[in-house]
C-alpha cells in the first residue's frame, strides 16, 4: 500500500466510524480497528498510547517508525499545530511514548 492509499484508506475508515462527528475523544475507537483491518490487509502496525498529562493518546505505529494518526487533528484547536485530518510521517509532539 503507497503512502497515499494508506491516507486514503484512514481517512475512508474515519469516515465511516465518525459518521461526520468531530474526532475529540475518539481516538481509541478509531484507531483500535483500524490496525487490526490494516493487519489483516498486510500492513504491520501496533496501536501506541501516549500520555499527554492532561489526557492519553492512542494513534497507530508503522513497521517503519512512522506515526498514522486518523484522529490527530483533535488537538489542533489546543494547540498551535495544524494536522491533517489524517496524519502520516515522523512521530509529532502529540505521539511521545516515554516519560523524560
Amino acid at each position: 500500500m503507497t503512502d497515499a492509499d494508506l491516507i486514503e484508506f484512514a481517512k475512508d475508515f474515519r469516515d465511516g466510524i465518525l459518521d461526520g462527528k468531530p474526532s475529540d475523544w475518539m481516538c481509541a475507537m478509531v484507531c483500535w480497528p483500524l490496525a487490526g483491518l490494516l493487519c489483516f490487509n498486510g500492513v504491520e502496525c501496533e496501536c501506541v498510547e501516549s500520555d499527554l498529562g492532561h489526557c492519553n493518546h492512542i494513534w497507530i505505529r508503522l513497521a517503519d517508525s512512522r506515526a498514522l494518526d486518523p484522529t490527530a487533528d483533535q488537538f489542533n484547536h489546543f494547540n498551535d499545530c495544524d494536522f491533517p485530518v489524517v496524519y502520516l510521517g515522523a512521530p509529532a509532539v502529540i505521539h511521545v511514548t516515554e516519560v523524560a
